[in-house]
């Protein structure tokens, strides 16, 4: 018990991703969770979790994930108001397909601090065409239920869009689309990686992903005039940050910085949430702790494998890329989306 405690309050995780189960009640073409454990998670395991997450005692991310975390609301709710009583400094968010929220479950979130996003893919047609039930029909109309329940009880919330070859050319359709809702109040998007289902759809390319994102840019501003409101969009505030802090290269990867612990709802560790499954970057398990070699390893890994980023002229103002999109793409010059994402959020500054 003594070699466990020591073992936790060495590592500081500033982000615990918490997987409550790997089950979903849709079946989303890029689902890139297909792969993770169905089990739900128990109290004990997400217990442990956090208690291992708050052994250094700073500021950390707790993220409800899945699958659909919401399927295991119980395991939520006892996080929640484990984190409330401890008195830990927990910032506590939730990543959801809108589905199965209720008024009482959005009241209960919004009371506890617990920020949300929401999975949407654009407008209802090109939105069905990517995110379905696991009847096959498309999922907008269960997604919208959602978030009318949140604008109903005066809650905000964000929007994560996938973006695929699919609707890169319709992207601003999202901007237009979170306006009409009313309750959206950030926007972010995430360029397909190649895990779970992932693989088998494709990435926009990066003329395709330049060109939408100054389109998106373009209609937020439209509408912003016109609402009196403006939609943040993630990359752009992102971009601001740096321009103001260029020492926060590669700050979003907690994994390369030996800081991120997601955990699957069997209670084993792994380096990112979009790793889960491979075995080379598992890190440990909530009862033994985290293996501080295996994090060693997995730090040194990500950081020779994005060194490519580091030769960049737009490296400091980018922050560098997401590795767990350019894993396993020999050919770095071929996988330009995020960088044309990236270099357009930095033009919006520069206006």
């Amino acid at each position: 018990m003594q070699n466990e405690m020591n073992n936790l309050q060495t590592h500081k995780i500033k982000m615990l991703v918490l997987s409550l189960t790997g089950k979903c009640n849709f079946a989303c073409r890029y689902c890139y969770a297909v792969e993770h454990d169905r089990s739900m998670m128990t109290e004990n395991i997400a217990l442990a979790a956090v208690r291992m997450a708050a052994a250094s005692g700073e500021k950390f991310v707790i993220q409800f994930s899945g699958g659909e975390p919401l399927l295991n609301f119980a395991a939520l709710q006892t996080v929640v108001e484990y984190v409330k009583e401890q008195n830990y400094p927990a910032i506590l968010q939730l990543q959801t397909n809108g589905s199965l929220l209720t008024d009482k479950i959005a009241q209960y979130l919004y009371q506890n601090k617990v920020a949300i996003g929401v999975s949407l893919d654009g407008r209802p047609t090109v939105n069905n065409k990517l995110r379905m039930k696991r009847n096959g029909y498309g999922a907008t109309g269960d997604i919208l239920k959602g978030i009318e329940v949140l604008r109903r009880n005066n809650i905000a919330c964000g929007l994560t869009c996938v973006v695929t070859s699919t609707n890169v050319g319709v992207l601003e359709g999202i901007v237009d689309f979170a306006y009409f809702l009313g309750n959206v109040r950030k926007i972010g998007f995430d360029i397909l990686r190649g895990q779970g289902r992932g693989r088998l759809l494709t990435p926009p390319t990066a003329e395709e992903m330049r060109a939408a994102m100054q389109r998106v840019y373009t209609q937020r501003d439209k509408l912003t005039q016109l609402a009196g409101y403006r939609i943040a969009i993630a990359q752009e505030e992102r971009a601001r940050t740096l321009c103001q802090h260029c020492d926060l290269t590669f700050g979003h990867c907690y994994a390369m910085n030996g800081e991120a612990a997601f955990v699957d709802a069997k209670g084993d560790i792994y380096a990112c949430s979009s790793l889960v499954g491979d075995n080379d970057f598992y890190i440990g398990n909530v009862f033994s702790g985290v293996e501080a070699s295996l994090v060693e390893k997995t730090k040194s890994f990500i950081a020779q494998s994005m060194e490519f980023c580091r030769q960049c002229d737009d490296f400091k103002r980018c922050g560098g890329g997401c590795f767990a999109r350019w894993y396993g793409c020999e050919d770095k010059t071929a996988y330009g989306a995020e960088c044309a994402m990236k270099r357009e959020s930095m033009h919006q500054l520069d206006k």
